[in-house]
């Protein structure tokens, strides 16, 4: 497995091999499979955010096979102890159980809901969702900005070799 790059208009943006195999470890591949997610953290330089870490799922989040609701508590702490790693929250990840996964309203509505309600100095925050597809057909990514955008994420080639570091 590689690091997967895409575009997202300017912005580029980069999902490591270890956020992938968590994906990969939570895909609804069977019918008894529940949806999982949890919060993605990296880095921002600019014009480039690299995602590093993958979290979740975690104790208090509720699953089932067509929905997935964190636990917002251990979503804070989470954000606490990776600001103090130096890595930045940068959006929430989660499982559907669709080849080619696309975001529901419900979803919609909770990014937008985060970038509003959330303190930050980014420009908005990433949604990816995680299909059985392999990658990258079976993964959405998309950035929702602070007024409504959504630009869609499309899959690049990868990054030229000075800036491939995991």
């Amino acid at each position: 497995m590689e690091a997967a790059n895409f575009l997202a208009g300017n912005l580029r943006l980069r999902v490591t091999v270890k956020a992938l195999q968590t994906f990969t470890a939570y895909r609804q591949k069977r019918f008894y499979n529940r949806e999982a997610g949890g919060q993605l953290f990296g880095t921002v330089r600019s014009g480039k955010w690299t995602v590093l870490e993958a979290t979740g799922p975690r104790k208090g989040d509720r699953r089932t096979r067509f929905g997935f609701w964190p636990d917002r508590a251990s979503e804070q702490q989470e954000i606490n102890a990776f600001h103090v790693r130096g890595l930045t929250y940068l959006g929430d990840w989660h499982t559907h159980p669709e080849e080619q996964p696309r975001p529901s309203p419900r979803d919609l509505a909770t990014i937008a809901g985060i970038v509003r309600e959330s303190r930050h100095q980014l420009p908005g925050f990433l949604l990816c969702i995680v299909g059985r597809a392999q990658f990258p057909a079976g993964l959405w990514l998309s950035i929702h900005t602070l007024s409504g955008e959504i630009k869609k994420a499309e899959a690049a080639l990868p990054l030229a070799s000075a800036e491939t570091n995991p």
